[in-house]
C-alpha cells in the first residue's frame, strides 16, 4: 500500500531512506566479485569474456560470435514493424536536434600585448556504449547514448549489450543502433563488458569513455575503471518526484508514479501535494491501476518499499523537500509550473505542466534520459555531447606580455618553493635583456659608422 505522510520530519527521514536504498552490506561482496572479473578480462581478454558469458548468462559463444554480423544487422530491419521503425526515426531526429544545440564552441580571445587565450573542444577518439539487454529491450537507451556521441563527432563508437537466449540481440535495439550511426556491436554484458571496453581485448577495442546504465555489477565496474577511462555517471535505480496542486488529475498522477515503479523493484515514486483529498485519491487509483498490471509483482514491490505520498502546507515547502531529495525526474503538475520552477535548484530533468509526463522525456522530447540518480543531481547533469568531448586551454604570450607579469610569476613560484618555475621566466627575461642590449649595441655602432662615412 502506498503510504501518506503529513509530518515534515518524517517526510525528510523517508526521503533520506529512499535516497540511500542501494547502500547495502552486499555491495562489498559484489565489488570483490567485480574486481575479479575486471582483473580476469584484463589478463585473459576474449577467453574471460566467453567464460563469464557462459557462467552468468548461460550462453556459449565463440570469439567470432562476439561481434554482431552485418547480415544480422540487415535482418533486424525486416523484424521490426513500420510503426516502430517510424517511431525510432522520429525519436532519433528529435534527440539529434536537441543535442546539436549543446555542442560546445571553441573560442579564442586576442588581448593587449599580443596575449591570446582560448579554449579548444575536441571529441574523444573512441566511445563505448553499454545498453542493458537480455530479456528486455531498450532502443531508446541506444539512441540517448549514441546520438550525443555522433553529434560530438566521435570517430569510433562501439556498443555492447548482453544477448538473450539463442544468442540473439533484440532487433529494435539493432535498428536503433544503426539509425544512430553505430555499426560495431558486440553481444556481451555485465561487468565483463565494461572490462572489455576499458582494457580492450583481441576482439573488442579499448575506448576512452564508457556510457550507459546497467545493474549493480555494471555500475560497480564503471566506478572501478573510472580513471582508466571516463564514464558518464554511476546510475542507480530510477526515480520520479511529482509536485502536484489540487487541479492535478489523480488518475494521471497514479499512472506517472507506476510508470517509474515498473522499471525496477528498487525504483522510487514520490508525490508531494498540497491537497490531502488528492493524496487519498492517488493512493486508491494506484491500487486500481495495479490490478491488471503486466508487471504487477515487481511494480507493487517498488511502490510498497519506495513509493511515498507527502502532504505539504505549500508548493514552496514541496520545492524545498524536492531540492533535498534532488530527484532524477521531477514533474511539476501545477497550474503555474514556471513560477514554481524558480524554487527548484536540483533535478536531473524537469517536466512542466499537466500534459508533460516523464515518458515524453524517456523517448523523444530530445533531452537525454540518462540522468543523475540517488541525489547526484545536486552536482551532476544529464549525459550529453559534452560527455564525449574534452577541452584544451590555449595560451600564447608575446615577449612584451611575459615581461609585464614576469616578476609576479617569480614571486609566486618562489613562494611555492619551485625554483625551476621561476627560472623558466627569469631565463627568458635575461635572454630578452641580452637581445635588447645587443640590439642597442648594433644600432649605436651603425650610427657611428654612418657618422664617419659623412
Amino acid at each position: 500500500m502506498l503510504r501518506i505522510i503529513t509530518q515534515w520530519v518524517e517526510a525528510q527521514a523517508e526521503l533520506k531512506r529512499i535516497t540511500e536504498r542501494t547502500h547495502d552490506d552486499m555491495a562489498i561482496h559484489k565489488e570483490t566479485t567485480v574486481r575479479e572479473i575486471l582483473r580476469s578480462v584484463k589478463e585473459k581478454g576474449d577467453e574471460a569474456l566467453l567464460h563469464y558469458t557462459s557462467e552468468f548468462d548461460h550462453i556459449t559463444l565463440t570469439p567470432e560470435e562476439l561481434k554482431v554480423s552485418g547480415s544480422e544487422l540487415d535482418a533486424a530491419y525486416q523484424q521490426v514493424n513500420k510503426d516502430l521503425l517510424s517511431s525510432i526515426r522520429l525519436a532519433a531526429k528529435q534527440i539529434e536536434a536537441f543535442h546539436r544545440q549543446r555542442v560546445p564552441k571553441s573560442w579564442v580571445q586576442f588581448g593587449d600585448d599580443e596575449v591570446v587565450l582560448g579554449k579548444r573542444y575536441t571529441p574523444v577518439d573512441r566511445a563505448g556504449l553499454y545498453v542493458p539487454g537480455g530479456q528486455a529491450a531498450y532502443p531508446s537507451t541506444v539512441l540517448m547514448n549514441a546520438i550525443p556521441a555522433k553529434v560530438a563527432k566521435v570517430p569510433k563508437i562501439v556498443m555492447v549489450t548482453p544477448p538473450a537466449q539463442g544468442k540473439k540481440i533484440n532487433p529494435a535495439v539493432l535498428v536503433a543502433a544503426q539509425e544512430a550511426g553505430i555499426q560495431e556491436i558486440y553481444r556481451i554484458g555485465g561487468a565483463q563488458a565494461i572490462a572489455s571496453l576499458a582494457y580492450g581485448t583481441d576482439t573488442i577495442p579499448k575506448v576512452d569513455v564508457i556510457t550507459g546504465p546497467g545493474n549493480i555489477y555494471v555500475t560497480l565496474a564503471k566506478k572501478i575503471v573510472y580513471g582508466t577511462v571516463g564514464i558518464d555517471s554511476l546510475a542507480g535505480p530510477s526515480e520520479v518526484l511529482i509536485i502536484a496542486d489540487s487541479q492535478a488529475n489523480p488518475v494521471h498522477l497514479a499512472a506517472d508514479m507506476l510508470a517509474q515503479a515498473e522499471h525496477d523493484s528498487l525504483a522510487a515514486a514520490i508525490l508531494l501535494t498540497t491537497d490531502s483529498a488528492l493524496a487519498r485519491q492517488v493512493v486508491v487509483e494506484v491500487e486500481l491501476q495495479l490490478q491488471d498490471h503486466p508487471r504487477r509483482t515487481l511494480t507493487e514491490k517498488a511502490i510498497a518499499h519506495y513509493g511515498l505520498v507527502v502532504v505539504v502546507e505549500s508548493l514552496k515547502a514541496a520545492a524545498e523537500l524536492s531540492n533535498q531529495f534532488a530527484p532524477e525526474h521531477l514533474e511539476l503538475e501545477v497550474s503555474d509550473p514556471w513560477d514554481l520552477l524558480e524554487n527548484i535548484r536540483h533535478a536531473g530533468a524537469i517536466f512542466l505542466g499537466y500534459s508533460t509526463p516523464e515518458a515524453v522525456g524517456d523517448y523523444l522530447a530530445g533531452p537525454n534520459h540518462t540522468l543523475p540518480t540517488s541525489g547526484a543531481a545536486r552536482y551532476a547533469s544529464a549525459l550529453g555531447v559534452e560527455t564525449f568531448m574534452k577541452h584544451s586551454s590555449l595560451v600564447q604570450y608575446s615577449p612584451t606580455a611575459l615581461q609585464k607579469v614576469a616578476s609576479a610569476i617569480d614571486v609566486l613560484a618562489t613562494a611555492e618553493g619551485l625554483p625551476s618555475h621561476a627560472n623558466s621566466v627569469r631565463l627568458r627575461m635575461k635572454a630578452q635583456e641580452q637581445e635588447q642590449q645587443e640590439w642597442v649595441k648594433q644600432e649605436t655602432s651603425s650610427q657611428e659608422n654612418d657618422g664617419k662615412n659623412l
